[in-house]
């Protein structure tokens, strides 16, 4: 879970005055004892006494200060250009939004209406919040940005007038994108902002007033999360590490879309390079590349060349890969093809659009899967959400109202007693109550009897009552589990597993 700045900001100023009395009782010792050593130069200025402790520490204090009002005025200069680095932290949404008004409206005062630069703002912006999306909405006379960060959408600007056109013409050459054409388009944009490279999945849509134009940044790293690293429970990530144990079959990632799924994948082939070394060859097949993977062979999809997943999976299938990547199976041919492969040798990590993880047996059978392949390659089905964290500094211990125990009482739950925490907003969380974003997961694991129901053709309810009999926990009771731990609010878990 992220720290808030507000922490960050306290140790530092604990640091920084604990140098200052150290610094400030050095002069004022060593002031003491030149006073005993050379008395008669300075002892004519200085009285007697205690006095010249005082006024080497006023000396001292003095300097101190000078020092850090000349700090504040060079970031004061500095305050227009932020430095973004990879290993720069999160900037407070709302001054990263002021860096961005301020960098647009420089841009927009130039007699050209400079869009190049508008856009180079709005995309150091992006990176300075961590936000995962830049939204351009267009409406009858202006168009408006958004970031969406830790799930949240934030109003940054409004653009109208020659820039407007300019812009999504702009965007629309970066990403290689038609620029007369007036249907949905998707493309990949490159840029360098600072010293990071920026990766955004470019996606246009036709509107009454214009375009709608949404950017998926992901940032170029070869930094990939571990499965420890990523918030899941101790337990569900020893068994996922069991699972990718497994020289054969398949395993299903489900969620909603931004809920992690591509990290969670990303983190499961570096475990299987981490155990499995240069025993087992590794490809992934993706729309698009979200990251570089250097212990990995990455495939890009592109539909205009005909090379869509069904096709690159029927390649990569003749070329003896130990582990597959597959983004996403989206059709009949693609799922045959994937579980087939399950069961020949490979082992598969793919994604589904499902709304849990016993959803996911229903989901390929109307693929036409037949259910006793199905049964047969499947290891396990990860369905996950993110739930947002409440702000350590200002949450509020509270007690469950009637009227959310109701709505647990009719999602079949019995909230447990006790006190819970509620967001409340400060300084620190600029007013939202959350600050980050946490992980909720259940993982379904295969096993003689889940193989049986399956192959019955059994409901969803009944599978999930099986699943959680054999030690499941749900995705509802994992992250009520972090409600009663005080990492988030009822209310989000009910916005997000209810």
């Amino acid at each position: 879970m992220r720290a808030s700045p507000h922490s960050r900001d306290r140790s530092l100023w604990v640091v920084l005055v604990a140098l200052f009395v150290a610094a400030t009782g050095m002069v004022a010792r060593w002031g003491v004892t030149e006073a005993g050593a050379s008395p008669s130069a300075w002892a004519d200025i200085f009285p007697d006494g205690p006095w010249r402790v005082l006024a080497w520490g006023t000396l001292a204090c003095g300097f101190l200060g000078l020092l850090a009002s000349l700090g504040g005025v060079l970031r004061w200069m500095d305050r227009e250009r932020p430095e973004i680095s990879s290993a720069s932290s999160r900037l407070p949404v709302r001054l990263a939004l002021q860096e961005v008004r301020a960098g647009v409206a420089e841009a927009l005062a130039s007699s050209e209406a400079d869009a190049p630069r508008v856009l180079d703002e709005v995309l150091r912006g992006a990176l300075l919040i961590e936000a995962s999306d830049v939204h351009l909405n267009p409406g009858p006379e202006r168009l408006t940005v958004h970031y969406r960060a830790d799930g949240v959408l934030h109003e940054v600007v409004s653009l109208s007038g020659p820039v407007v056109p300019r812009l999504v013409a702009r965007i629309k050459v970066l990403s290689y994108l038609d620029g007369y054409a007036r249907e949905p388009q998707d493309g990949s944009l490159r840029r360098r902002i600072g010293d990071v490279d920026v990766e955004a999945r470019v996606s246009t849509l036709p509107a009454n007033h214009g375009e709608r134009i949404v950017l998926r940044l992901v940032r170029s790293s070869n930094s990939v999360p571990s499965l420890r690293e990523l918030g899941f429970e101790r337990v569900l990530c020893q068994r996922l590490e069991e699972l990718l144990q497994k020289p054969q079959g398949m395993l299903y990632v489900s969620g909603p879309v931004g809920s992690g799924k591509t990290t969670t994948m990303y983190s499961a082939l570096q475990q299987l390079h981490l155990t499995r070394g240069e025993t087992t060859s590794l490809v992934s097949l993706e729309d698009p590349i979200e990251m570089q993977l250097p212990f990995a062979t990455q495939t890009q999809i592109n539909r205009k060349v005909g090379l869509g997943f069904a096709e690159a999976l029927r390649s990569i299938l003749r070329q003896d890969p130990g582990a597959i990547m597959l983004g996403e199976i989206r059709d009949k041919e693609t799922a045959q093809i994937a579980t087939q492969a399950g069961l020949t040798g490979h082992l598969i990590l793919t994604t589904l659009h499902v709304q849990s993880a016993s959803a996911t047996f229903d989901r390929l059978a109307e693929m036409d899967v037949e259910r006793f392949v199905l049964t047969s390659s499947c290891l396990g089905c990860l369905a996950q959400r993110l739930v947002r964290a409440l702000c350590v500094e200002c949450k509020r211990k509270v007690l469950p109202s009637a009227e959310i125990s109701l709505r647990f009482t009719e999602l079949g739950v019995d909230l447990p007693p006790g006190s819970y925490f509620e967001p409340v907003g400060c300084s620190a969380c600029e007013g939202r109550g959350y600050w980050g974003r946490l992980p909720v997961a259940e993982l379904l694991l295969m096993s003689e009897q889940l193989r049986a129901a399956v192959h019955r053709g059994e409901s969803r309810e009944a599978i999930h009552k099986i699943a959680v009999a054999e030690g499941m926990t749900s995705i509802l009771d994992s992250a009520l589990k972090h409600a009663q731990l005080g990492h988030t609010s009822l209310l989000e878990v009910l916005r997000v597993a209810g």
